[in-house]
């Protein structure tokens, strides 16, 4: 194993962006491929990882957080992460995204989520499947390039 930033340590760290992106993907609220590099995630993960502030993350400012990261959890200084140092980084990377999360769903900002509150997010889900519902239902209208007519 290299210490201090030696090429295997850069190895570890393409390794945790892929194993992250796989992990939280879906966390992050858009696909990890493309669309992660140019989409602004407010609230979320990604945006932890926003060094200049821009509502962007590209690839350079994730690989600054992240080896700063890995840094700050190798606790033994062995320039990797064993899993018990791995568990620790998680668990802080993932918190602020359940911190904002439970804000999200704390409508009023009580400090505590009501059965309501949460029935929210259902009832969002059911207003926006009927509204593609009716969209699909809907008659195809003129002009809009739906229907090629005789001339």
């Amino acid at each position: 194993m290299m210490q201090n930033g030696g090429p295997s340590m850069m190895g570890n760290m393409d390794g945790m962006m892929d194993m992250m992106k796989r992990m939280h993907g879906n966390m992050m609220g858009a696909g990890m491929g493309s669309g992660m590099m140019g989409l602004g995630m407010g609230g979320g993960m990604m945006q932890m990882f926003d060094t200049d502030g821009d509502g962007i993350t590209t690839p350079e400012e994730m690989r600054m957080q992240l080896q700063a990261k890995l840094s700050e959890f190798d606790g033994d200084g062995d320039g990797s992460l064993s899993i018990t140092e791995f568990e620790a980084l998680h668990s802080a990377m993932i918190r602020e995204l359940m911190v904002d999360r439970f804000q999200h769903l704390d409508a009023d900002g009580d400090g505590a989520v009501t059965p309501e509150e949460m029935a929210a997010l259902a009832d969002g889900m059911e207003r926006m499947q009927m509204m593609r519902s009716n969209m699909a239902d809907a008659p195809p209208r003129p002009g809009n390039g739906s229907m090629m007519q005789d001339k």
